[in-house]
């Protein structure tokens, strides 16, 4: 029988010695951080990105009873500098894309070389990303969909209180096999960390 969320959070709390996690609130949770310096890395520094415009994080690392379970782990490219029709992760790096990651969770990589495709699906939670539409006062009819991203699921990973954590990334051109460089200026990599989040919660039965 699979173990669910609330029970691998319980779990790792339990053998951190986290007797009071259980009296917390949980619900579903995200994390995001942009990378506008292109030094293919997230969240490590998310002290010093703009609040909320690249990061909702004031650390990276959690108060005292304060987790994330990991389920999803997104990639997309931030728009803002660059056309509408290219803010996506196709038409900025092209569909032959793949990053490669580690997670790492205090000095642990808990995920290494791990690959996400930008070709092939599921590729987007909503679209390709652009379109064309005529009745849109945009230079050449081209409307902004929703944002590109790419994702896998299941990751299941749980990042405790306190422990900071950071992800390590690359792009690589799938059919060269090249090393693809990362645009932070008109086209920096993003990436959000989905799941079920344990929060801060003062009322508790004493």
């Amino acid at each position: 029988m699979a173990l669910s969320a609330q029970d691998k959070i319980m779990y790792v709390a339990n053998k951190l010695g986290l007797s009071t996690l259980k009296d917390m609130q949980g619900s579903t949770g995200a994390v995001y951080d942009i990378d506008r310096t292109a030094t293919g890395v997230m969240f490590a520094n998310a002290s010093q990105h703009a609040f909320p415009g690249d990061t909702n994080l004031n650390s990276n690392r959690f108060e005292v009873n304060e987790a994330l379970l990991i389920e999803t782990i997104a990639f997309f490219v931030d728009g803002q500098g660059i056309s509408a029709w290219l803010g996506n992760l196709n038409q900025a790096y092209a569909g032959n894309l793949v990053i490669v990651f580690d997670l790492i969770i205090g000095n642990k990589k808990v995920m290494k070389d791990t690959p996400v495709w930008v070709a092939g699906q599921p590729g987007t939670f909503a679209s390709t990303g652009f379109y064309t539409d005529t009745t849109q006062a945009i230079t050449g009819g081209v409307a902004l969909a929703p944002r590109h991203q790419i994702f896998m699921e299941g990751a299941g990973i749980l990042i405790p209180p306190q422990v900071e954590f950071e992800l390590n990334y690359k792009l690589y051109n799938v059919q060269s096999g090249a090393e693809v460089a990362i645009d932070g200026d008109t086209a920096p990599i993003g990436c959000y960390l989905y799941g079920t989040k344990v929060n801060l919660n003062f009322n508790t039965t004493l």
